[in-house]
């Protein structure tokens, strides 16, 4: 699964300003009912204020090379597994992003839910004052274009405001849109929000927002806690969630008026971290996620993350160990979900890689 790429495959840079190393990795195992092999070339890059890693992979599944990944000549562009580059005030990533979190309408959603490679962008802007994003989740299969804009128009009170759009949704264009303000309480590594906002999904309706989120900071480790109301019609705001690939077909069409709401609860620390969340969702049931990472010292990494509704499970987890200097295995397990298929089916994927890198 996409996600799992983040922990696995490292070409063993160091962290000076400047390096380079190539590396190699194959794997073997099995998706569903069919076998699984795979190669994968990489390189990558760090300077100065910028990463970058390029990778090719190939896949057989029950000997049969999968030709699907690489039909088009625009599929070139999955070669970039992650771009970063910021200054002061400038950031910019591509290849694998993170779980978008977009104020209130987008909840830790994820490009992709198989092994497939999509290929993001996120930018944002920062000063003192004004914080401003942007991101598209897939730049060949977007289902998710997004922004957010944060300004502390008259500290500490601030105004917030959202946009997700998803241009390919099943029967037409998906949107949701939010604008609100915020006050903030902050004081000895410790940090109060309290918030009200409308959210319009032009195609299903309006509801109002009331949310809250607290951390503190102590000992080097950070605690989390947010927590949202919400009421009025259409999905209440909460369709871009992390099984939204899955779901979106049918998502607007179960919506129905009501009241949701979710909570979530975090740590991190040198040891690792770990969230959890539920959200009730009107007419789409209620949905559980949680995950965890763990570097474990330097010779072991581990992490991996679960999201479930009452009809559909998805998640994926990792175990990496370095051997030696320069050759690693990981052992991955997966719940995934072809996405691309009218039907999309369950199935587990187990795969042990081994590779080697230069440093």
């Amino acid at each position: 699964m996409r996600t799992l790429v983040i922990l696995c495959l490292a070409s063993g840079l160091a962290h000076a300003d400047d390096a380079l190393g190539i590396g190699v990795a194959v794997a073997a195992g099995g998706q569903g009912m069919a076998s699984y092999g795979a190669l994968e070339l990489r390189l990558d890059a760090e300077w100065h204020g910028a990463r970058l890693g390029l990778a090719g992979r190939g896949v057989w599944q029950d000997g049969v090379f999968r030709r699907r990944d690489w039909a088009r000549p625009a599929d070139a562009v999955t070669v970039i597994r992650y771009l970063e580059v910021h200054t002061e005030h400038v950031g910019f990533a591509a290849g694998a992003l993170a779980p978008s979190q977009l104020a209130h309408v987008t909840d830790g959603y994820r490009a992709s839910l198989d092994d497939r490679w999509r290929t993001g962008a996120r930018g944002a802007v920062t000063t003192e004052s004004l914080t401003l994003g942007a991101e598209i989740d897939d730049v060949l299969a977007p289902a998710l274009v997004g922004g957010a804009l944060a300004w502390e128009l008259a500290p500490p009170w601030g105004v917030r405001a959202a946009a997700a759009v998803d241009p390919t949704a099943p029967g037409g264009t998906a949107s949701a849109f939010e604008l609100g303000a915020a006050r903030r309480w902050e004081a000895n590594h410790r940090r109060l929000e309290l918030g009200a906002s409308v959210v319009a999904e032009p195609t299903a309706g309006m509801s109002v927002v009331a949310s809250t989120a607290v951390e503190v900071e102590r000992e080097g480790t950070r605690w989390s806690a947010r927590a949202d109301l919400r009421a009025g019609n259409g999905t209440n705001g909460a369709a871009f969630g992390p099984l939204y690939r899955l779901e979106r077909g049918e998502l607007f069409e179960r919506a129905r008026s009501g009241v949701g709401g979710g909570m979530a609860l975090g740590v991190a620390g040198e040891l690792g971290w770990i969230t959890a969340a539920v959200r009730v969702r009107p007419g789409n049931g209620a949905l559980a996620t949680i995950g965890a990472g763990a570097p474990m010292g330097r010779w072991v990494q581990g992490g991996g993350w679960l999201a479930a509704t009452p009809g559909a499970v998805a998640g994926a987890a990792e175990l990496r160990v370095a051997w030696a200097r320069g050759m690693f295995s990981a052992f991955q397990l997966a719940r995934m979900y072809a996405t691309d298929e009218m039907l999309p089916a369950p199935q587990w994927s187990a795969t042990a890689w081994f590779g080697v890198a230069t440093e």
